[in-house]
């Protein structure tokens, strides 16, 4: 499935696929974070890593792939305590994240009803 991701967009994701990847010192913690191993947590950042910084750009993902990046903004909401921490990490408002999130989740909705 494709995505397409503004650059503010592209950085938010990246940010909270990092946040994933430095969750702990193994990779159980990455998988709990996002349903992914380490280094495809790390391909998807790369991936993600292609829109560039002045105009949005696609972005192809298999579901799984999705799950990690759903799941990684998520994490990122619930592992930051504060608004100011999350937004001091992100550069964004948890409300941005949410609605990301909820973007992904409705994008992978009306995908899955298309006939």
């Amino acid at each position: 499935m494709s995505l397409k991701l503004t650059p503010a967009q592209a950085a938010l994701i990246r940010e909270c696929l990092l946040m994933a990847i430095e969750a702990g010192s193994g990779d159980a913690m990455v998988q709990l974070c996002t349903g992914s191993p380490k280094g495809d947590v790390e391909n998807i950042r790369t991936e993600v890593a292609r829109v560039p910084d002045n105009v949005s750009g696609s972005c192809t993902f298999t579901f799984r792939q999705l799950h990690s990046l759903y799941a990684s903004i998520t994490h990122a909401v619930v592992a930051l305590p504060s608004e100011e921490d999350f937004h001091i990490r992100t550069g964004f408002y948890r409300e941005n994240a949410i609605a990301l999130a909820n973007c992904i989740s409705a994008a992978v909705r009306d995908f899955r009803s298309e006939p």
